[in-house]
């Protein structure tokens, strides 16, 4: 996990700014986000990564292509899993500013995670921070937050955290918003060594006219949600080389969905208990051994009413276990590394899986390596795609688990300290695929297996950091699909056949001067043709922040946001109308 550290003073800085004394930032998942940014608003800033919104209100993650049940969060190593529905995958209750940059695991690094890619999190080292924040902007949106930490001793710290925020029709009028989050943190941590817990709520309730598919004409329904998380992890040694880590978790997530009039409510409840345990043995003539072993309990528990079609309601009262156990010994020459090994993952109601997992690098000069690999990976469906039962939405119970195999090639470079890069090329073929379907304009969205897909993809990504002050990332994807809707008589994908083709983005983080720093990210996207998208297939997103601490008082800094940069109008979900431009100001400081 790289952490680029921005001095605030810099050498060619006169004396008068000198003696400003504005203390030296992190690039975190916040930085360029308020301080109680959710989660969802930090990956907006990380190349090599999709988020489509609903509204900023409900985020679907994707990564190389996936559907939004491919891919999903970890926190310090741990894999965090919703089995109701995975539109939840992107849900932590932790603000962003505790958090470490997000790291994209895929491949041979994505044992026991996401189907295709996992986006971990680690918990940043305490240093004391006390903060807090105010902001406000168009749709009469307004947040408030603060993060206070204690060291008691130089190893020991304690925390707490708190927030709120809230809008008004964030894309339709009645779709407004609402989220309050608080939680503790004890960590304890030396040069080599961490140890985490942490325990946090977070509650949302918001309008989902339009959303997952719905038809924007009925409702308007709203949506609640309660999300627990106690967690408990530890870690020794470095994760590029030898070490040891592990962790638990109790998550509890509870969902409320109805329509106003009463003729359509369900309200579901998951629980999710895990625990992991992985590491690197100490290399002795080469030789060393990577291994993970982890377990997951889940339980759902839902009911509800339907005035448009009979019983049973809800997904039902459901309980299933996972385990899986990876085994990767590694021999490491002069150039060559090789890995080779392999993952069992454990059922309680489905087959066992024995899944290959193979990987070499070669160096081919001191700043220039090749690499490959060879993964496989499985998922069980959601509760909501196998039992789901809505006027937009119907389930399908007899969807068998989803898997993939996945082949890479490529080459990565550091040429300097100021730069590194990556290119590769990668084929998936998805077995059992599932995507939510239409047969017809009229028809309801329907969970269908696909049969096998084989996706096609190349990427590159560069990033470049001249100076401390300066940050520069770069990152492009292309990928086809060989499957189209129109193979199986179907009138359109939503999720999994609806899939950015080109994806190019850039983050810049600048601080030209000490009391100013400036960020933006920008990212251009082309979608293959879809029936229900109304506008066009080609989408230009963009983000800026401006950060200003005056010299004249220090303690305070005061940031610009804008969202949706210049205001396009394109469907990140096909028919679903997308949030105008946002623009909001903030008041932060550390005291």
């Amino acid at each position: 996990m790289k952490k680029i550290l921005i001095a605030t003073v810099l050498a060619a800085l006169t004396a008068s700014a000198t003696e400003t004394n504005i203390p030296a930032i992190v690039v975190t998942a916040a930085a360029q986000t308020p301080e109680n940014a959710a989660i969802h608003k930090a990956l907006r800033a990380e190349p090599g990564v999709v988020l489509n919104s609903q509204g900023g209100s409900q985020n679907d993650l994707s990564v190389r292509g996936s559907s939004f049940s491919g891919a999903g969060l970890a926190l310090g190593g741990l894999t965090l899993r919703n089995p109701q529905t995975e539109h939840f995958n992107t849900e932590l209750p932790i603000p962003a500013a505790m958090l470490s940059r997000p790291q994209v695991l895929t491949g041979l690094d994505n044992q026991g995670g996401h189907l295709v890619g996992t986006v971990n999190f680690d918990l940043l080292p305490m240093t004391g921070t006390k903060a807090g924040e105010i902001g406000f902007g168009s749709d009469h949106r307004d947040w408030q937050s603060v993060l206070l930490q204690q060291m008691l001793t130089d190893t020991l710290g304690i925390g707490v955290f708190a927030g709120r925020e809230s809008a008004n029709g964030v894309d339709y009028d009645d779709n407004d918003y609402d989220r309050e989050y608080a939680g503790g943190h004890l960590q304890y941590h030396t040069d080599d060594a961490q140890i985490d817990f942490l325990a946090a709520h977070q509650e949302k309730e918001f309008g989902t006219r339009g959303y997952y598919g719905a038809n924007p004409a009925w409702g308007p329904p709203s949506e609640e949600t309660e999300d627990t998380l106690i967690y408990l992890a530890a870690r020794k040694g470095d994760l590029n080389a030898d070490y040891l880590r592990g962790g638990v978790s109790w998550h509890q997530f509870r969902d409320y969905y109805a329509v106003p009039d009463g003729t359509y409510w369900n309200r579901h409840r998951s629980r999710i208990s895990s625990a992991f345990f992985d590491g690197r043995t100490l290399e002795v003539n080469g030789w060393a051994l990577g291994w993970r072993a982890d377990v997951e309990e889940e339980r759902v528990a839902s009911d509800g009413f339907s005035a448009f079609a009979p019983p049973p309601w809800g997904l039902g009262h459901h309980h299933r276990t996972r385990g899986g156990l990876s085994l990767l010994p590694q021999w490491r020459g002069d150039r060559l590394k090789i890995t080779a090994g392999a993952r069992g993952e454990f059922f309680t109601d489905e087959s066992s899986e024995f899944l290959p997992q193979v990987g070499l690098e070669y160096l081919l000069s001191d700043n220039l390596t090749a690499f490959a690999s060879y993964t496989e990976t499985v998922r069980l469906p959601s509760y909501t795609e196998l039992n789901y039962n809505s006027p937009a939405s119907l389930g399908n119970a007899g969807l068998k688990p989803q898997s993939t195999q996945q082949t890479e090639i490529g080459l990565k470079g550091i040429p300097s300290e100021t730069a590194d890069w990556k290119l590769a090329a990668f084929h998936r073929r998805s077995h059992d695929t599932v995507d939510w379907i239409k047969a017809t304009p009229a028809a309801r969205w329907t969970a269908q297996n696909l049969g096998d897909v084989d996706v096609f993809g190349a990427e590159a990504a560069a990033g470049w950091y001249p100076a401390q002050n300066l940050d520069v990332q770069f990152a492009y994807t292309w990928i086809y699909k060989d499957k189209d809707a129109d193979d199986f008589g179907a009138y359109a994908s939503r999720y999994a056949l609806d899939y950015p083709e080109h994806l190019a983005q850039a983050s810049v983080l600048w601080r030209p001067v000490a009391p100013v720093e400036i960020g933006t990210v920008q990212t251009l996207r082309w979608q293959p043709d879809n029936r229900v998208r109304e506008n066009s297939d080609f989408g230009v997103l963009g983000r800026f922040v401006l950060r200003i601490t005056p010299p004249c008082a220090d303690f305070l800094t005061c940031s610009l946001l804008v969202d949706n940069l210049w205001d396009d109008d394109f469907q990140e979900f096909p028919g679903q109308r997308p949030a105008d431009r946002k623009i909001s100001v903030a008041f932060s400081t550390e005291f």
